[in-house]
């Protein structure tokens, strides 16, 4: 664990000054070619990949003290030729759970991977400190020669990879993470045996880089104090390392770059520079920053197996992989009621959501107490957007809400709502119902609803019950475009133990849907999703239910849902709980099989509870083994899941 926080404090690029701007940027690199001295030594070995780990002196002298390189090489089994990836890692050196992730899972898939990594990268505890030091003793001179030394220690590791017997000599890509992402393009700029490479986290213009970032504050006051007095002038300092110099030599060759969208340490517009250098090759941002990134390491490393899986082995069968699913974000899903902050007689509702592609949010205001009445009215306003691979869609609306207050706890009413909705760039592989719904239309529904609410606290209940039922209709004759019918129930029950205070809280919901008339399905944006943050914590969100030929989802007409979760005191504003969750989505009513298809998950969480706020943090991990490998899950959010 103690690594991974390394990498999200510290895996910012490492600035490295070239003395000579005039030296040709090849010659810069240049090295005495032929694989190192040494032997491979067996780490692991698993029915689908060999581990093997290999160290030796460097090539290229510098003043730290182990001078040596260590590299990790991933041997895939089976294959009589197997295409190789360079994996340049981030400054703090190959983490288990990121870059050994990456390995694994490359060379599990029939494909070879060889981390990098220097012994400045491999220590980096202490190599953070003899940076600081050498930077006050040395100045420019010995850093250099950090850059270079990476650079030139990945071909040599190329260099060892062509003794292997079945490596594809024509198929060799590289990778690299942050500092390893700046690398990659250098190393494929001077290095034609590279064919393809995937950059992660990287930019170009290291003199803004370097001199704007948040990250490298410690540097830039270096570099004041040595006389450099602008980012422009830094600029062709550091020309050397920079993958701009080098992007005319690899325009044209396929490259995937995914970098994040809050990034302080490579900001958008040095990711911008380097992507326009390059041609304008593939660009997909994740909505993270640059330290938390690893929280979406799963989906990078998803798309970085589709991409080399592609170029390397087969294009046509990479789109059946199910990877065209985009990621959930750090906050997945919040919500905002005014119940308490505004008069009595008004109160306000927010939420949002994000993940699997999609993400959406709603707000309004509803008045009470109408006319001096038990009545209430108001209205909301949302939106929503999916992108998921197969297809994009947009939609936004709104909805009029009118009710009465039945008893004291009580309530009843309708809402009517019109959105009109966007369905575009449909993949010629997505599904038929997908292609069939391409286009605009609007989907206009009346819905009647009851509830019953006696909660003791609307944020953070711990006493009390919740009962709601409602039944919508959707239908041409209302101004939509579409007739179907839904229906859905929940209930939920909070006990607590006087001593210590331990709440228990159980939540039980179905739903149903179908369509009427002359509507041939319920559209596939208005079906049941299950899989996330607030339902079955241990799979992906929206990802349970009935799956298309390419194994992605299609989503349900009908669901059932229940979890059971225990929450207890930590400290002061800190709550912990321990979950279990279980849900099943269908296409139709018919093929419901329970308890056979319930899927279920169980898992442990953090809650921080303000006097405004609650925000969550959540780890499920997913009991049914479903023919794939089973992976826990975090799940963020604010408020609480139910």
């Amino acid at each position: 664990m103690k690594k991974i926080w390394l990498f999200l404090i510290l895996a910012f690029p490492c600035p490295v000054f070239a003395q000579d701007s005039v030296m040709d940027p090849e010659r810069f690199y240049d090295y005495e070619k032929g694989p190192p001295p040494c032997e491979a030594e067996v780490m692991e070995g698993t029915p689908e990949y060999t581990h093997f780990s290999l160290s030796y002196p460097c090539s290229v002298k510098t003043d730290y003290p182990d001078n040596a390189v260590y590299l990790d090489f991933y041997e895939p089994k089976g294959q009589e030729k197997y295409p190789v990836i360079i994996f340049m890692s981030h400054i703090a050196g190959g983490i288990p759970e990121v870059e050994g992730e990456f390995c694994r899972s490359l060379a599990s898939s029939g494909i070879g991977v060889m981390l990098v990594q220097t012994a400045y990268q491999k220590d980096y505890s202490f190599g953070r400190k003899w940076l600081a030091e050498n930077l006050k003793q040395n100045g420019e001179d010995a850093i250099v020669q950090l850059f270079r030394q990476i650079v030139i220690e990945a071909r040599r590791g190329i260099d060892w990879l062509e003794t292997r017997p079945r490596v594809d000599r024509e198929k060799i890509g590289a990778m690299g993470i942050s500092l390893g992402g700046i690398a990659v393009p250098v190393l494929a700029g001077v290095d034609d045996r590279v064919r393809s490479m995937v950059i992660l986290l990287g930019g170009g213009g290291m003199g803004e880089i370097i001199w704007n970032g948040f990250a490298t504050r410690l540097f830039k006051q270096r570099l004041e104090e040595e006389g450099i007095g602008s980012a422009a002038e830094l600029d062709e300092k550091v020309r050397m390392i920079d993958p701009l110099t080098f992007a005319d030599r690899i325009k044209g060759k396929p490259i995937l770059m995914i970098n994040a969208n809050f990034d302080t340490s490579i900001p958008r517009a040095n990711t911008l520079k380097l992507w326009s250098a390059l041609g304008k090759p593939k660009l997909i941002w994740i909505p993270t920053g640059h330290f938390v990134s690893f929280f979406e390491m799963g989906y990078v490393k998803t798309k970085t197996f589709q991409f080399f899986y592609a170029e390397f082995i087969d294009r046509e069968k990479s789109k059946d992989i199910g990877l065209a699913y985009y990621p959930d974000v750090p906050i997945q899903s919040f919500l905002i009621q005014s119940y308490g902050m505004l008069p009595s007689r008004v109160a306000f509702d927010a939420q949002g959501y994000s993940g699997g592609g999609h993400r959406g949010g709603k707000g309004g205001i509803i008045a009470k107490n109408l006319f001096g009445t038990n009545c209430f009215g108001g209205s909301e306003a949302f939106g929503r957007a999916s992108d998921d691979g197969r297809y994009k869609m947009e939609g936004f609306g709104g909805d009029l809400i009118f009710g009465s207050r039945l008893t004291e706890n009580t309530h009843g009413f309708l809402k009517y709502s019109y959105e009109t909705v966007k369905v575009h760039d449909v993949a010629e592989w997505a599904p038929e119902d997908f292609k069939r719904h391409t286009g605009r239309t609007g989907v206009s529904t009346l819905t009647f609803a009851w509830e019953r609410n006696t909660l003791d606290d609307i944020m953070y209940p711990i006493d009390g019950s919740y009962y709601r039922g409602s039944f919508g209709v959707s239908s041409k004759a209302l101004g939509g475009g579409y007739n179907f019918l839904k229906a859905v129930g929940e209930g939920r029950w909070y006990i607590s133990t006087p001593y210590p205070k331990v709440t228990f809280v159980f939540r039980g919901k179905a739903g149903w849907m179908g369509e009427y008339g002359d509507s041939t399905d319920v559209p596939f944006f208005e079906r049941f999703t299950l899989g996330g943050d607030d339902t079955v914590r241990g799979y992906k969100s929206r990802s349970l239910g009935p799956r298309d030929e390419n194994n992605l989802p299609l989503w349900g007409n009908a669901m059932v849902l229940g979890n059971i979760e225990t929450r207890f005191p930590i400290y002061k504003w800190f709550n912990g709980a321990l979950f279990y969750d279980v849900g099943g989505n269908w296409e139709h009513l018919n093929r419901v099989k329970i308890p056979k298809d319930l899927q279920n998950s169980v898992g442990l969480g953090v809650r921080f509870r303000a006097k405004w706020f609650v925000a969550r943090l959540d780890y499920g991990y997913p009991l049914n083994q479903n023919g794939v490998k089973r992976e826990g899950r975090f799940h963020f959010g604010a408020g609480v899941p139910f």
